[in-house]
């Protein structure tokens, strides 16, 4: 693999948590006096091929993120290049505002979650590996544990689904900087929580590699307790 920092790792950062009940930007909620975007910044560090960092933030937040970035690379005793952009209202427009900040060296773009701080980080250097060998969109997945069942608006149970050929995914979702480019050029772009559907949509096929439990995403406090107790583990 090639040692040149030609990835950029993007992080939409500008959701509210609202599920949190926090009343502030689910980015800067802490776990052990450490942000969650400083905890997934630092994550992000320990990759030697990422040499640029794009977080989308509240417009009113930027400053904020600018302290929990130096403390993320300061603790990590490593700088990288970066930028904080304004986020959007959806996750996509806040993505599609990073894509404005690409660098000329960015030939791979990993958009992740901040609200993931503990992603493995041989999920990204598998990513980014799936991505050298010529795959265009990669994504990480876990299986399936529980049964999963559709049902209708009254309730009801329609159907249940083969759980075996099933997958949860997880990030960093990894492009081909030219795809992801493409995909969020769309001018009636739709919002969405998978980079990669977009992806589906356009007709390009989407490879995955093998996730981590470790990688769950925090969502609601229930999460947040569970990271706690991780972290504590360490």
């Amino acid at each position: 693999m090639s040692a040149t920092a030609n990835v950029c790792v993007v992080i939409p950062a500008a959701g509210l948590g609202e599920r949190l009940g926090l009343n502030q930007p689910k980015a800067f909620v802490s776990i052990n006096n450490w942000s969650l975007l400083s905890l997934t910044i630092k994550r992000v560090l320990e990759i030697s091929r990422v040499g640029h960092l794009i977080v989308a933030v509240p417009a009113d937040s930027k400053a904020e993120a600018l302290d929990h970035i130096d403390r993320a690379m300061r603790d990590a005793d490593r700088k990288i290049a970066f930028d904080v952009v304004e986020g959007g209202e959806t996750r996509t427009e806040s993505v599609k505002n990073s894509l404005l900040a690409l660098d000329q060296l960015d030939s791979l773009v990993l958009v992740h979650d901040a609200a993931r701080p503990f992603v493995p980080k041989s999920v990204f250097e598998n990513v980014i590996e799936k991505l050298d060998s010529g795959s265009k969109v990669v994504i990480p997945v876990i299986p399936v544990s529980d049964t999963i069942k559709t049902v209708d608006e009254k309730s009801e149970v329609l159907n249940t689904l083969d759980r075996s050929k099933l997958r949860a995914v997880q990030t960093p979702q990894g492009f081909a900087r030219e795809v992801l480019s493409e995909i969020y050029a769309t001018a009636d772009l739709q919002p969405t929580t998978d980079d990669a559907g977009l992806a589906e949509l356009a007709g390009i096929v989407v490879t995955t590699v093998e996730g981590s439990v470790e990688s769950f995403k925090i969502t609601t406090p229930f999460d947040l307790e569970m990271a706690q107790s991780f972290m504590n583990r360490k």
